[in-house]
């Protein structure tokens, strides 16, 4: 696919091969780097798009974002993201919750997980709410603390719209596991409640029974 190629050499040429030991470092040494920053990527998906993504048809966009996913470089997975971040809800469908849950689960970190959950699963929810409820149910039951922890984090932009009944459900359901990224996404997802309702989040603390770092996350504002 040509929009691959324009791709991959943009970032080729943006790279800083001074920047990539740091940045390989900060990743755990998990994915190969070119030597993007943020602001860089951003800045190449924005020059690219008019000439080589918008002109793609619904189908070309989806495989586009698979085959950026399946790349060796951490920055092509990245500008995918970016760019998936940036589709309006006229350009979802419900089948795409396959395709995210294919994201999720293949070359996993926070760095991409927690793109995904807020800014495309959140949004996701929103405009296929019955495909997400029974996207849910199958969820929670995941092999992959990652799927969980989406679960756990995907309203956190959705503020005063957030289903405090659905998100207790979840953290009573994996308060027990201690996986870091769990324990870790119960007190985010709580902190992020306590900005405009810390009296819900203190009793739900308590409620639950919260310790360690699920506790200390979940107060910080409280």
């Amino acid at each position: 696919m040509k929009a691959l190629l324009h791709i991959k050499e943009a970032l080729r040429k943006e790279g800083n091969p001074i920047r990539i030991p740091q940045m390989e470092a900060y990743m755990r040494n998990q994915f190969p780097f070119y030597g993007v920053m943020s602001t860089p990527r951003k800045e190449l998906l924005k020059a690219l798009n008019k000439e080589h993504l918008e002109v793609l048809d619904s189908n070309e966009k989806r495989a586009l974002i698979q085959l950026l996913w399946e790349e060796e470089h951490r920055e092509c997975q990245l500008v995918a993201l970016d760019w998936l971040m940036q589709w309006k809800p006229k350009e979802f469908t419900a089948s795409d919750i396959d395709l995210f849950e294919w994201l999720i689960t293949t070359k996993s970190w926070w760095d991409t997980v927690d793109g995904i959950a807020p800014n495309v699963v959140g949004k996701y929810a929103r405009i296929f709410p019955e495909q997400m409820k029974e996207t849910l149910h199958r969820w929670e039951s995941h092999d992959s603390f990652w799927i969980r922890r989406v679960c756990l984090i995907f309203q956190l932009r959705y503020r005063q719209e957030t289903d405090l009944d659905l998100l207790q459900y979840f953290i009573n359901k994996f308060k027990p596991d201690r996986e870091f990224f769990i324990q870790k996404a119960i007190g985010w997802s709580l902190r992020e409640v306590s900005k405009w309702n810390p009296t819900w989040v203190a009793r739900v603390v308590e409620e639950e029974q919260l310790t360690g770092l699920a506790k200390r996350e979940a107060s910080k504002y409280i």
